[in-house]
């Protein structure tokens, strides 16, 4: 038995991949909801305050999404032998447009994440 036929390594990935995702999807509701807080009037220690806790959420963002692709990478070594023969091409299909979504999401969020550090 390989590595990735054992299926507490697979659950263990999926659990990771799965987590990653729900903090980035977090460190992004904080960090704009942070930006919000500044305003004109806000205190000059404040402003320094909340830039670096964005600063550091956007360190936790940037690493939930490195978790992201590296245990989506490893779903993509074994995705395949837990799919039916007959249902390979409609899966790999639906993979292609999941995955272009994701990039349009994650890479647009992060991107937005980053512009609005303060």
């Amino acid at each position: 038995m390989t590595m990735l036929e054992n299926p507490y390594v697979r659950i263990t990935n999926n659990f990771l991949h799965d987590m990653a995702t729900g903090m980035w999807a977090a460190g992004l509701l904080v960090i704009w909801l942070l930006a919000a807080r500044v305003t004109a009037a806000t205190p000059a220690d404040a402003v320094s305050a909340l830039s670096d806790a964005s600063r550091a959420v956007f360190w936790l963002l940037l690493a939930a999404l490195a978790v992201i692709i590296v245990t989506g990478a490893v779903r993509l070594l074994y995705w395949r032998r837990q799919t039916p023969a007959e249902e390979l091409a409609a899966k790999r299909r639906a993979l292609v447009v999941k995955h272009v979504a994701f990039v349009v999401i994650y890479g647009g969020g992060t991107w937005w994440a980053y512009g609005l550090l303060g």
